[in-house]
């Protein structure tokens, strides 16, 4: 994740620059950019680097903004690298959320009625207007995955309330489905034991009428010998569906009850992206997808006080090392679907999954991420 750069060269006359970056999204900067400088987005050329990591962060081109300003002030081409501290200080985190579930049983323990309400500020009010106007104040990114589309709930509502917080949020990998999942996999677990049921079986039974679902927990499930007694250690599932990609994975995990700290041993997944072009990038796509997810679920926690953000650099804000990435096992479950969803889904069932290993663990509930040895610490006093 290095930080963010970009090269300008605005022409002598103000009024053409050329922008190397590493922005994902050109049009939003040439619409800005020829705002700035009093000209038409055709006269901002973009030249787009192909650079790793930033995700969300890369979607907002401000090192490109402050390059073409300060270019057309010195009519010079001007490069300008942010220092990971001021990166950071202008970052654009996912929006905190707070959610509220609630679930129906019938005397059998089957979920009749389904309840997620989802508090938030809203993502497209921030990052998207045009669309959050168009769409009448509708939350595109922040509110995805609140649906139950997969699961054969005969009565489901999902409801989004917005809570203008003041804070520029944007997009997280997975965007919505990478929290809002979160809760409802993990709440799926505690009414799979309220109801009496195996949470492995709930879920079996939920999909019976989706095959494309049944058939990637039924994969996870065989992969990782689920039901298989491992002592010191214990074994959670979770399901996603996000863009019409599909996936389910298992989290093998052991607690150090002193510390607090939860060690990740083994992440099964599997996945079903539809049509399958080149299987290694899917692998590849899957594998970094868990870690980043295993990285915010354990580890990454963005603070903010005073409206200021507290890290500074890695050793404030801390990020998965090598030495804590689980062997990761992936299988890839195609089908003859049209390809899409495949580069966030792997992010979307880690933190649920931990979870609900967690509680057949230690039969205490983690229901906050990141999963720190503080709130571990908490749960089990």
């Amino acid at each position: 994740m290095e930080p963010m750069n970009a090269v300008a060269q605005v022409a002598e006359d103000g009024k053409s620059v050329d922008i190397w970056t590493g922005t994902q999204f050109g049009a939003l900067a040439g619409f800005i950019i020829s705002g700035i400088l009093k000209t038409t987005p055709d006269k901002v050329r973009i030249h787009n680097q192909f650079l790793g990591g930033g995700y969300g962060r890369r979607i907002w081109p401000d090192a490109a903004i402050q390059a073409t300003i300060l270019s057309n002030i010195t009519k010079k081409p001007v490069k300008l690298i942010l220092t990971r501290e001021e990166d950071l200080a202008a970052a654009r985190p996912r929006p905190m959320t707070h959610h509220l579930l609630k679930a129906g049983l019938d005397a059998k323990g089957n979920i009749v009625g389904w309840h997620h309400r989802l508090v938030s500020e809203n993502v497209d009010a921030v990052a998207a207007p045009p669309r959050f106007k168009a769409t009448g104040g509708k939350d595109y990114i922040g509110a995805r995955g609140l649906d139950q589309a997969q699961y054969g709930i005969p009565h489901a509502l999902g409801e989004y309330v917005r809570e203008t917080r003041g804070m520029r949020v944007h997009a997280w990998r997975g965007i919505g489905s990478g929290y809002n999942k979160f809760a409802a996999e993990a709440f799926l677990d505690e009414v799979a034991q309220a109801g009496g049921k195996d949470p492995v079986a709930l879920r079996l039974e939920l999909t019976k009428d989706k095959p494309r679902a049944n058939a990637v927990i039924k994969a996870v499930v065989e992969m990782s010998d689920y039901h298989k007694k491992r002592p010191g250690r214990a074994l959670g599932l979770a399901f996603s569906d996000y863009h019409d990609t599909l996936s389910a994975g298992v989290a093998e995990i052991s607690l150090d009850a002193k510390t607090g700290k939860i060690k990740v041993h083994n992440y099964w997944i599997a996945v079903d992206p539809g049509q399958v072009i080149q299987p290694d990038n899917v692998i590849a796509q899957t594998e970094s997808a868990v870690i980043y997810g295993l990285s915010a679920a354990l580890i990454e926690e963005f603070s903010v006080k005073d409206g200021a953000v507290q890290a500074s650099n890695f050793d404030s804000y801390p990020v998965m090392r090598m030495s804590d990435v689980p062997e990761i096992h992936t299988k890839i479950v195609a089908t003859n679907n049209p390809p899409s969803g495949m580069g966030e889904i792997g992010v979307v069932t880690v933190a649920p999954a931990i979870a609900n290993a967690m509680f057949q663990l230690t039969g205490k509930r983690l229901r906050h991420v990141p999963m720190t040895p503080d709130r571990v610490k908490k749960a089990l006093a």
